[in-house]
């Protein structure tokens, strides 16, 4: 009897320490880990300046865990390849879109060739070629020079083609030729043109828009002509029209003087008054005061 309970305890107790040993082991054995999601994603081989294309050494791929956030990486070679950076983008940083440019982007500082400054210029309908211009049309620009009158020299109204051959990268605000233009049947006062110059033109341009009237002119598809010139003064307006040559010469304005009898002394008439309020601009002929310098346009006689 006594044998039979030592055998039942036994056999208890080894049951009880191999079901302890079976749970200990199924507690610590290695279990399959939750598999975790992988995705490969682009990142910098080299620090890449702003402004700089993106080329295939510049790319290196790398694997992370997935997240949302990786939405906006580049993942394809093909699309990152040939775009700009936008702004300096570090060695490992991942390519993201927010920073990249596209090659064809509508940005002006990617259609300027080099050596060459995009400058803003206000026009008008009249100095503008009549609204109808365009981004991707090429003309020159021409600037008109008031008299100026130093002591007794005086250097007479002149208009000069001062820069050639430009291309037009906007009109105000549009950088694109749209055939389609807004008709609201309102003529805007004036508007800007936005041009490629050469980077040595570019100060000309400023001052020339500083000190005087700029006019564009609309050059032909195609057009490689150049134009030397020394400018065109009145003088050349009258010998275009008339065999008589005529000069210059300048009246200081003497007390009691008027432009009728100016015009007596000089033309023996006072009819002749209105061409020295045209050629001097005087809009009231009563306005003229002594000291006061004038222009009086004379036949020479051949």
């Amino acid at each position: 009897m006594k044998g039979s309970i030592k055998r039942l305890i036994l056999i208890s107790f080894i049951i009880s320490l191999m079901s302890t040993i079976g749970i200990y082991y199924y507690i610590n054995s290695p279990k399959d880990k939750e598999k975790v999601k992988k995705i490969k994603i682009l990142v910098a081989a080299e620090n890449i300046s702003r402004g700089t294309p993106i080329e295939d050494k510049m790319i290196k791929e790398v694997e992370v865990e997935y997240s949302d956030a990786f939405s906006n990486y580049v993942r394809d070679k093909k699309s990152l390849i040939g775009r700009f950076a936008k702004v300096t983008i570090y060695k490992n940083e991942p390519f993201i879109f927010d920073k990249l440019i596209d090659k064809d982007s509508s940005s002006l500082s990617f259609k300027l060739p080099q050596n060459h400054r995009a400058v803003s210029v206000s026009v008008t309908g009249d100095t503008g070629v009549s609204y109808l211009l365009k981004p991707g049309d090429r003309v020159d620009i021409l600037v008109f020079l008031k008299e100026k009158m130093d002591n007794d020299k005086t250097r007479p109204s002149i208009t000069k083609t001062i820069i050639q051959d430009v291309e037009v990268l906007a009109i105000d605000r549009n950088t694109q030729d749209e055939t389609k233009t807004k008709d609201d049947g309102k003529v805007p006062q004036s508007f800007f043109v936005t041009l490629s110059i050469p980077n040595d033109d570019v100060e000309k341009l400023v001052l020339a828009e500083g000190v005087g009237i700029i006019e564009l002119a609309l050059r032909p598809i195609n057009s490689g002509d150049r134009i030397n010139s020394k400018g065109a003064v009145e003088d050349n307006l009258l010998n275009s029209t008339s065999s008589i040559i005529y000069k210059t010469i300048i009246y200081t304005v003497k007390k009691g003087d008027t432009l009728r009898n100016i015009s007596r002394k000089f033309y023996g008439t006072p009819d002749n008054y209105i061409l020295l309020k045209q050629v001097n601009g005087i809009k009231n002929e009563n306005l003229i005061e002594p000291g006061m310098k004038i222009k009086v346009l004379l036949p020479v006689k051949e």
